[in-house]
């Protein structure tokens, strides 16, 4: 089987030690791409780095909305332009009112989230949706924008939120945290098979809780799907990375 891990973050320190070991065992499970999710200047480069040193690894370059509001929006929007025929997707970016202090904040997220999505549109890149508490107001602003390559990262939005994502005809991607989350178990269910995409957002969202999560746990993700699908393993694996490929252009 051919696996992907649309959504990763190794450029966390907890991977520093084993990086090498991590991406070994993805390869043998199968998982051919990995598409790298940066969240601000630092971690794009960062990215960029273990790109060049991985050909499993492809980059998406993103400004999180946590963390970036005081920072030079433009320039990096500059240096992302700069290196657009080797970013596969804008992200990670989106909205998130994860507690008082970021609601606050949620002009300023809203300001810095439609720059990067006007960037995603004039490089003709899929964008990786980070909604977290937000997933309403983020979803009107990419209707508003009229977004079509739209990738749902951990999507936790209510039954009727994720309907109006497959009606946009948005992708939407699990994490392996399916294996003890009913949420995302019920998201399956909703979610046609071909608007869905496979993630780990390494090293979050482990299946198993209190471990480290890393991108050979795309395989555990892909088992829960055939079973609450009631198809193949194999026959989930290939329409995901075909949904993939037609996305990212990879």
């Amino acid at each position: 089987m051919e696996l992907i891990d649309v959504h990763a973050h190794l450029e966390s320190m907890r991977f520093d030690k084993d990086i090498d070991d991590v991406i070994s065992r993805a390869r043998d499970v199968g998982v051919r791409v990995i598409l790298n999710s940066g969240t601000g200047p630092k971690n794009n480069r960062k990215t960029l780095e273990i790109s060049e040193k991985y050909d499993i690894v492809k980059c998406s370059f993103g400004m999180y909305p946590v963390g970036n509001l005081s920072k030079d929006i433009d320039s990096e929007i500059d240096w992302i332009e700069n290196h657009k025929d080797i970013c596969f997707a804008i992200g990670e970016i989106g909205l998130d009112y994860e507690g008082d202090e970021r609601e606050k904040n949620s002009d300023r997220q809203k300001e810095l989230f439609r720059k990067m999505l006007n960037l995603a549109k004039k490089l003709d890149k899929p964008v990786v949706i980070h909604s977290r508490k937000a997933e309403e107001d983020v979803i009107k602003i990419m209707e508003a924008e009229g977004m079509k390559k739209v990738v749902m990262h951990c999507f936790s939005g209510k039954k009727s939120l994720i309907k109006r994502c497959v009606e946009n005809g948005w992708f939407l991607s699990v994490p392996p945290v399916i294996t003890r989350l009913q949420h995302f178990q019920t998201l399956v269910s909703i979610v046609p098979l071909g608007q869905m995409l496979t993630e780990t957002d390494a090293p979050y969202l482990s299946p198993v809780a209190g471990e480290r999560n890393e991108p050979a746990n795309v395989a555990v993700t892909i088992k829960e799907i055939a079973k609450i699908k009631g198809i193949s393993e194999e026959e989930v694996a290939e329409a995901i990375f075909n949904n993939a490929k037609r996305l990212f252009k990879i």
